[in-house]
């Protein structure tokens, strides 16, 4: 019994040491997390630009950056699609760092944040605090001629996922 007890503080310091969201974005192995609005919703929801969202982690091809930040990557389609030959039309890449239960994440450049939150019933939420997102590919770390402004209001502020029923790999 006594060792039960002792066991519980080591336990609460390991858990206090997890970065948040270690499930759902695993330190070793690539996670996929996307939505695709359909017609009903994006007619209740008009002047909602981001018509398909995807998350993708993938640690194989990016190591943790500075204090054990990870690395995530946005692929993201309008309503109006720019290029229908390819899977995504915009993308934008951030530095992800703890913040409260979930993650904070930022471009190298001044292109925005969002956040990453547990949602409900095992879904993840982003958090669009106001980004842009650069045309898909543009690895430059700058905003590029022809990026897409898409700030949170009025209709874009949350972004709910669930897991990528494809492949998850870079585009």
């Amino acid at each position: 019994m006594r060792l039960a007890f002792a066991l519980i503080p080591l336990l609460a310091a390991a858990a206090a040491y997890a970065r948040p969201l270690e499930r759902e974005l695993p330190p070793r192995k690539n996670a996929c997390w996307e939505r695709s609005y359909d017609a009903a919703h994006l007619a209740i929801h008009p002047r909602q630009k981001v018509a398909k969202i995807r998350l993708l982690h993938s640690p194989e091809n990016w190591q943790p950056g500075e204090g054990g930040s990870v690395y995530v990557v946005l692929h993201i389609n309008l309503r109006e699609r720019v290029k229908p030959g390819q899977a995504f039309d915009y993308q934008l890449g951030g530095f992800c760092k703890a913040s409260g239960q979930g993650l904070l994440c930022r471009p190298e450049w001044d292109a925005g944040s969002w956040r990453i939150e547990r949602g409900p019933n095992g879904a993840l939420d982003i958090r669009n605090a106001g980004i842009t997102a650069n045309p898909d590919p543009y690895d430059a770390e700058e905003i590029a001629d022809g990026a897409a402004r898409i700030p949170a209001k009025p209709d874009d502020g949350i972004w709910r996922l669930s897991p990528a029923a494809g492949p998850c790999r870079l585009e």
